[in-house]
């Protein structure tokens, strides 16, 4: 799916090159233009790369604690954008934030245990 920047599915690699312009345009050293460049390159848990770093680590938790946050976007994604069915619109995000959960750091995870017990419950029964 398009987006103002192209594919979703490469939203990493057009978000590491939009923070190394603007970073670069707000003089930030070069170190620390890579580190963020890494933290958002390596946030995707659907890419499996390494999470070599806390920082790293916290952006992917983060990244998935925002799906947590925002599960009517990914039903909107299913249904509008992937024109899924209601049956495997909802089987797709069920597996989604399973996978995200099971990604999470072992810290993150157990801090959100209970809300993702909740969260699946509820929508899934």
């Amino acid at each position: 799916m398009p987006s103002e920047y192209g594919e979703r599915e490469q939203h990493h690699i057009f978000g590491a090159e939009i923070a190394e312009q603007l970073l670069t345009k707000l003089e930030y050293p070069k170190e620390k233009i890579e580190q963020v460049k890494n933290c958002v390159l390596n946030h995707r848990g659907s890419k499996d790369r390494p999470r070599n770093t806390i920082e790293e680590q916290c952006v992917a938790d983060a990244d998935v604690i925002a799906h947590f946050d925002c599960i009517p976007s990914l039903f909107s994604l299913v249904y509008k954008e992937m024109d899924l069915s209601i049956g495997d619109g909802k089987e797709y995000v069920r597996k989604k934030l399973e996978r995200d959960y099971n990604k999470l750091s072992e810290r993150t995870k157990v801090i959100l245990e209970e809300r993702y017990k909740k969260i699946m419950e509820v929508l899934f029964g």
